[in-house]
Parts: structure tokens; C-alpha cells; sequence
């Protein structure tokens, strides 16, 4: 008597065996980073008296994280999208070093949490930082906005109000201290957008002006020669023009990535953020708290 085995039972135990499906949400879920960024300018660059021609600010998309917007980086967290405390902050040894030196000025030092997504789908962080002009400077710009602020992420077409937790508060607190007192009207000295996004690799698009007084005027000109050619230039230091640093450039993640033009520079910092190991960390300080 011959027996036959069907041919699927001769596949199952020649082919290994499937590893069991992984659930819908995890196979979805991007992975998350952390991203830092300091912007400085440098104090030592060259005094320069010839004609800039206008660049234009940044545009501004439909959505958007605002790190000057308590409402907007509330709304971002719904997008997975979240300020960093200061005690998560990485750079803040080398911050502390630039704001020591007398050839550096500190804009702006913030972090935020992101999903790693395509161009596409990420959305951009907006950032304002340095000194605020008033508004007896002006810009020859078109797309300076009349009362400097921004649109907050909407839902349907209105602004979607928010309670954001204590440690939200603080974030805000710590990472805008140098934004406090903003007058309607006023221009940012650094203004821009910064998108992060992940294809096969992480890749960072920069797009910041630092604005700048067309002529620096010294407090007290030494020479009368000096002191004419302000006085025929004198409206020179009440026109702003924007430096601009616009670049792509593509990341690796742990390393510090630096970026800069004559005027300004920034640095980049991308590290991934594990949850898991986050969350089993967390039982193991609040012990060692108690």
C-alpha cells in the first residue's frame, strides 16, 4: 500500500515557520525622535555697508508647530509632536560655552519629539528667537505679517482651545524665557521654519533669516568723517535686512550636525527615542527618588 502526502504538508515542513503577524498599530507606528537645536550669531562677522537685496521670510504652511504658541504646541501633541523639559536638553554644555564667549550671541536653544515621516506627512516646527525690533525698524519684505504673529493649527476653520499640563508649562517657560514681552508689531531678530523628515534617511530642511540693521551705527563715532556718513545714512539703521540660511541636508542620527552662513550658525542634534525603554525607566527612578 502506497500512501501519499499532500504536497502542502511536504511545504510546511520544509519552509520555516511564520513568525506570528505583529499588530496593525505596531507596524504602523513611526519611529520617534528627539531633535535639538541652537541657533547663535556671530558678533565678530563683517561689518558690512553694501547693498543686500531683499530676501524673503519663510513661508508659512497650514499647519504648523509654533514654539512661541502655548496653543500650538498643545495642538501638536496630538500629532505626536511635543516640547522637551530642560532636563532631556543634550546640548546644554556646549550652549553654555557659546554664551560665554564674547564672539557668539545666543537666539535660540529649543528641543521637541517628532515621529520620523516623509516631507509629506511631517510637519514643520516654527521658531522665533533673539531680539524683538520695534516698530520703528522696517523690512522690505513680502511676507512679513502686520502684527508678526502666526496662525495656530486649526480645526475647521477655527482656533481650537487647549489645557496643556504643568510640565507643558514649564517647557514653554524655560525654552521662551527670551521671548517674554513681545509688543504687537515687533519683528523676531531669527524667524524661520525647520522640517524634519524620514524617507530611507533622516534629512533636516532649513529655512531661517536672521534679521539685521542694513547699518550698524557705533555709540560714538570717532572721526567727523564717521560721524557724516551716518548722518546722510541714517535711515540705513532702521531698514532690516534678512540673512538667510536655507539648506537641506541630510542627518545621522547621534551625530552633531552643524550649519551656518556669514552671519549665523546652528546646530543640529537628532537622537532616537525609545518609549519602552523610557517607560521601564521610569519605575526605577521614582524608587530611587523614595
Amino acid at each position: 500500500m502506497k500512501f501519499f502526502v499532500p504536497m502542502f504538508s511536504i511545504l510546511a515542513l520544509l519552509l520555516p515557520a511564520a513568525a506570528p503577524a505583529q499588530s496593525t498599530d505596531d507596524a504602523e507606528a513611526p519611529p520617534l525622535f528627539d531633535v535639538e537645536i541652537v541657533v547663535f550669531r556671530n558678533v565678530k562677522a563683517p561689518k558690512s555697508r553694501e547693498f543686500i537685496l531683499p530676501v524673503s521670510s519663510p513661508g508659512r504652511d497650514e499647519k504648523m508647530l509654533d514654539l512661541s504658541s502655548a496653543s500650538s504646541v498643545e495642538a501638536a501633541r496630538e500629532m505626536g509632536y511635543e516640547l522637551l523639559p530642560a532636563e532631556e536638553l543634550r546640548l546644554l554644555e556646549k550652549v553654555a560655552k557659546l554664551v560665554e564667549s564674547p564672539r557668539y550671541d545666543l537666539l535660540l536653544h529649543a528641543g521637541w519629539r517628532q515621529p520620523g515621516l516623509a516631507r509629506e506627512q511631517s510637519m514643520p516646527v516654527w521658531i522665533r528667537g533673539g531680539r524683538i525690533y520695534g516698530k520703528e525698524y522696517t523690512s522690505i519684505d513680502n511676507r512679513i505679517e502686520p502684527t508678526g504673529s502666526l496662525p495656530y493649527i486649526t480645526q475647521q476653520g477655527e482656533e481650537k482651545q487647549y489645557e496643556f499640563d504643568a510640565q507643558t508649562t514649564e517647557a514653554l517657560q524655560q525654552q521662551l524665557q527670551q521671548q517674554a514681552g513681545t509688543r504687537s508689531g515687533g519683528l523676531y531678530e531669527l524667524e524661520g521654519k525647520i522640517t524634519i523628515a524620514l524617507s530611507r534617511y533622516l534629512h533636516a530642511y532649513v529655512d531661517l533669516v536672521m534679521r539685521r540693521p542694513r547699518l550698524t551705527v557705533d555709540e560714538a563715532p570717532d572721526n567727523p568723517i564717521e560721524e557724516e556718513y551716518l548722518a546722510a545714512r541714517a535711515a540705513d539703521t532702521r531698514i532690516l535686512n534678512n540673512h538667510s540660511l536655507r539648506e537641506r541636508r541630510r542627518m545621522r542620527s547621534r551625530r552633531l550636525h552643524y550649519l551656518d552662513n556669514p552671519e549665523f550658525a546652528m546646530l543640529i542634534l537628532i537622537t532616537p527615542y525609545d518609549a519602552s525603554a523610557a517607560a521601564e525607566a521610569a519605575p526605577a527612578e521614582t524608587a530611587a527618588d523614595g
